[in-house]
């Protein structure tokens, strides 16, 4: 049918082949048309503007019944009672075989049993299996990424029930509806479970639970009144992947995941942790259950470390695959179609910083603010992130408030607290706490090749041959001299001044400069003139 705006402008049709039945059509793609019989696939392409169809292809194969996948373009047939299953790509003009999906040998299946969808963008079918004993019903998992997208039975969900089941996949998890319960199971197959070497099993991670109640409102006589929706009701019909329809009320619904209240549900904080890792909202929910599990005043320091451990194997990913794109954008790296992909979840140091760290009561309960930094920065030590300033700052503090400068110097030298220029200044701040701080202080930068920076603090400690010696011949003599003065030592004084002036590369620069010749004028002063 063509329309011109809201009204009916014609209409005509096209038939199958002889013998055929339709059992079904999908739009495949911009006005291409794919019917399906139980003789195989015809596709057609529509022509509005002759008002007719054009045959583009045909495939044959014996079909009972389909499911069709509108994201992945993927029809599955149905044939010899659902014990074969066959998936076909309908490309623009095209249609394509994929290997059959491996089932259970002369195992039927019901179209209402089968699920085509996508699990962390793979295209997946899922078979709801009814063993033989009570409570034994299964979703067998079957991955389309084998060779050539072979179907591959990648896992299994343990269901624990049965009876009559449906299955909806929100934000790539899998939710199994049980009708008797009423209530509704959660799978997550990226989390790791049991496994036989090719295949893993899964069972729910949260207790199973049913929808929030639901009501319409419906016109009344005096005013309008709420009607409670059944929940979980023979009438129901889903439609994939978050959709829910009463046929009998003629409602449709989109099912959502409130995550925070799942995550209440799980009382594992690692197992949380991945499942919100894995979430498109789970950034705020996962670092307010962080944030909650730190405050308590004894906080699982384990499942703490496990849980840092997640965050920043994302983080190491996320940061490595950056840095190569970066390189693959220099001009003299050869041209690459790599998109760096942002994961759903990403939480950097920053983000742990001003989120946890900087909400957290650090004066009251210093001791459990230093086990909770040390193990997220030993976490980015075992991941080989640096740890940044203000991480490592507020760990410098920690341990210096509890005057615990020998586990800050273990800190140091096992790279928990990282190098680097500031921190080796805040450091030396620190050197009327404890003496032990400025040569800490002293190391990092001489672990930095710092020489600039060593040279001050040497001066400042009034070290000043120590200063000159690692000076030597890019040392400033104004300023050694200058330090030397001030130091009211005459010994220092005519040591600093005699190798200037015994050193060629300074001894006609010191001559000549008259900034400098009041120096020797002082020095002949003190201890003679100076022979040339």
């Amino acid at each position: 049918m063509n329309f011109s705006g809201e009204t009916l402008d014609s209409e005509y049709s096209v038939s199958c082949k002889k013998n055929s039945n339709i059992l079904g059509f999908v739009w495949s793609h911009l006005n291409e048309l794919a019917i399906v019989t139980d003789h195989g696939i015809e596709l057609y392409t529509v022509i509005p503007a002759k008002k007719s169809l054009k045959q583009l292809k045909t495939m044959s194969a014996t079909v009972q019944w389909f499911v069709w996948c509108p994201v992945n373009k993927i029809a599955l047939l149905a044939s010899a009672h659902g014990s074969q299953l066959q998936p076909v790509i309908i490309k623009p003009g095209s249609t394509t075989k994929l290997a059959k999906v491996d089932t259970e040998q002369g195992r039927m299946s019901l179209e209402r049993d089968v699920t085509i969808s996508t699990l962390y963008g793979i295209p997946a079918v899922l078979i709801l299996r009814h063993q033989s004993g009570p409570q034994t019903a299964e979703v067998h998992v079957h991955l389309l990424n084998g060779p050539g997208q072979a179907p591959v039975k990648s896992h299994v969900l343990k269901l624990g029930l049965s009876g009559r089941f449906a299955i909806n996949i929100v934000d790539d998890l899998i939710l199994v509806h049980h009708q008797a319960s009423r209530s509704s199971q959660v799978f997550d197959i990226a989390l790791p479970g049991e496994s036989d070497g090719t295949v893993k099993y899964h069972v729910a991670i949260a207790p199973a639970k049913s929808f929030k109640t639901t009501a319409i409102i419906l016109p009344g006589i005096v005013e309008p009144q709420a009607h409670i929706c059944e929940l979980y009701s023979p009438n129901w019909v889903v439609f994939q992947p978050d959709i829910v329809i009463d046929a009998k009320l003629g409602c449709l619904w989109h099912i959502d995941i409130c995550l925070a209240e799942l995550c209440t549900q799980i009382r594992d904080l690692s197992l949380c942790t991945q499942v919100a890792l894995k979430r498109t909202n789970g950034k705020t929910v996962l670092l307010d259950l962080l944030l909650s599990t730190i405050s308590q005043p004894k906080p699982p320091l384990d499942k703490l470390q496990e849980s840092f451990n997640h965050i920043n194997f994302v983080y190491r990913d996320w940061a490595e695959n950056e840095l190569q794109s970066q390189l693959a954008s220099l001009p003299s790296a050869p041209l690459t179609n790599t998109k760096l992909v942002q994961p759903r979840v990403l939480i950097d140091q920053n983000c742990m910083f001003e989120e946890i760290f900087q909400k957290i009561n650090t004066e009251n309960d210093l001791r459990k603010t230093e086990w909770i930094l040390i193990s997220y920065m030993s976490s980015l030590s075992e991941f080989g992130i640096t740890a940044q300033h203000n991480m490592n700052k507020l760990l410098v503090m920690t341990l210096a408030k509890q005057q615990k400068f020998t586990a800050l110097q273990q800190m140091v030298q096992y790279g928990v607290i990282s190098d680097s220029k500031p921190l080796a200044v805040f450091l030396l701040s620190l050197g009327n706490m404890h003496p032990s701080t400025t040569q800490l202080a002293l190391d990092m930068l001489s672990r930095l090749d710092a020489r600039e920076e060593i040279q001050e603090v040497l001066l400042s400690e009034n070290q000043v041959l120590a200063a000159l010696k690692l000076a030597q011949d890019n040392a400033q003599p104004r300023k050694f001299l200058n330090a030397a003065q001030n130091a009211e030592d005459d010994n220092l004084l005519h040591s600093v001044l005699y190798y200037f002036l015994n050193n060629p590369q300074f001894s006609v620069k010191l001559k000549k400069e008259e900034r400098l010749i009041s120096y020797i004028n002082e020095y002949n002063a003190r201890f003679g003139n100076y022979n040339t």
